[in-house]
C-alpha cells in the first residue's frame, strides 16, 4: 500500500475524475472559469462580508426566514384589508354599512315626508277651527304650534338623513382604498413568496 493512503492523501494511482468525486473535468473547468472571470465581484462580496460585525452575518442567514414571513404578514394583511373593505361596501361597492346607511338616509327622507305632510294637514285644521267664535283662536294657536314643532323635527331628519348619506359616501372611499391597499398588499407578499421559491 502506498505511503498516505492509510492517511486519506493522494493515491497516484488515482484519476483527476476519481479525486474530484466523479465529477466530469468540462463541469469543474466551468466552475473554475466563472470563479476566475468573476474573481472581483467575489472578492467585493468577502470584504463586505468581513466588513459586517460579526452579528450581522448570523442576520444574513435568518433573512430568508424574516423574508418569509414578511411575505406572510404582507398577505394576511391583503386580505384583512379585503375583508374590512367588503364590511364597508360590499362586494360591489354597494353593500355593507355603506348600503345600510344610505337604507337610512332613506328611510329618514320619506319619514320628513310625512311629518311634513303632518304638519301642513294641522296647520290645515288650525286654520278651519279659527273660524269657530270663541273656541277657534286657542285651538288654533296650539295646533299652529304643534305644526310649527312638526316642521321643525321634519328639517332635523332631513339633515340627519343628508349626515348619513355623506358617511356613505366616505365609507364608499375608504372601502375602495382598503380593497386597493388589500389587492397591493396581497401582491407584495406573494412577490415576497415567489422570491424565495
Amino acid at each position: 500500500m502506498p505511503i498516505g493512503l492509510s492517511r486519506g492523501l493522494y493515491d497516484p494511482r488515482m484519476g483527476l475524475e476519481e479525486l474530484l468525486g466523479g465529477r466530469d473535468l468540462g463541469d469543474v473547468k466551468k466552475a473554475v472559469g466563472f470563479v476566475m472571470e468573476n474573481s472581483d465581484d467575489f472578492q467585493k462580496v468577502l470584504n463586505l462580508v468581513r466588513g459586517l460585525p460579526d452579528d450581522a452575518v448570523g442576520f444574513l442567514g435568518k433573512l430568508p426566514e424574516l423574508l418569509k414571513t414578511v411575505g406572510a404578514g404582507l398577505a394576511e394583511a391583503g386580505e384583512q384589508a379585503a375583508k374590512a373593505a367588503g364590511a364597508l361596501v360590499g362586494e360591489d361597492g354597494e353593500g355593507g354599512a355603506r348600503k345600510a346607511l344610505t337604507g337610512s338616509a332613506g328611510t329618514m327622507h320619506a319619514a320628513k315626508d310625512r311629518l311634513h305632510d303632518a304638519a301642513g294637514m294641522l296647520a290645515g285644521l288650525a286654520g278651519e277651527l279659527d273660524k269657530i267664535p270663541g273656541i277657534g283662536d286657542a285651538a288654533a294657536k296650539k295646533m299652529n304650534d304643534g305644526s310649527g314643532q312638526i316642521g321643525g323635527v321634519a328639517t332635523e331628519i332631513e339633515s340627519l338623513a343628508g349626515n348619513l348619506q355623506d358617511l356613505s359616501g366616505i365609507l364608499a372611499t375608504v372601502g375602495e382604498a382598503l380593497s386597493g391597499l388589500g389587492a397591493k398588499l396581497t401582491e407584495s407578499g406573494g412577490s415576497v413568496r415567489t422570491l424565495l421559491g
